[in-house]
């Protein structure tokens, strides 16, 4: 069953607390993610958790912007993720904010599973109360995120079955 509001999407259970206090620091995002700090540190350093930093807290964008990045590492390449989340977010018109967009993600990972022949009515019925302009480009740049999380997924199931059968 796709969500159908938004206090029913992945995002906004830490829209919240991001909102309430003013931003997130290094270490709660460190807990939430299971990132090292430095890590988090080395992908600002590289522009691709953009914004400023004044507060030393990390706003909503830069948040989900970390969260889509620690989903699709494992499979994409860092410069692939930034150009797609770019990509999504074109300037003649960005489809949606990265908010949305990883709520959007894990709910396409959520009901495909590993069965990508659903890809495509997924995606139309998780968008379906998406009303931009930019829906086809949102849809196409999800089709990939969706994949890269599954082959993630797979990767690690095979390794666990791998070392089932070895020790």
């Amino acid at each position: 069953m796709p969500y159908t509001d938004a206090n029913s999407r992945a995002f906004s259970y830490i829209r919240p607390l991001i909102t309430a206090t003013g931003g997130l620091s290094l270490s709660q995002i460190c807990t939430i993610t299971g990132l090292e700090g430095s890590t988090i540190q080395n992908w600002v350093k590289r522009g691709w958790i953009g914004g400023s930093f004044k507060s030393k807290k990390y706003d909503e964008r830069q948040v989900a912007t970390i969260l889509i990045f620690t989903a699709l590492r494992s499979c994409l390449q860092f410069e692939s993720i930034a150009k797609l989340i770019a990509y999504v977010n074109a300037p003649d018109g960005g489809a949606t904010n990265e908010g949305d967009l990883f709520s959007y993600m894990c709910e396409a990972v959520r009901e495909i599973g590993f069965n990508i022949d659903n890809t495509e009515p997924v995606l139309e019925r998780v968008l379906n109360a998406y009303n931009g302009e930019n829906r086809e480009r949102l849809k196409k740049a999800l089709t990939v995120m969706v994949y890269a999380c599954i082959c993630t997924d797979l990767s690690q199931a095979a390794n666990l079955r791998l070392m089932q059968l070895i020790s």
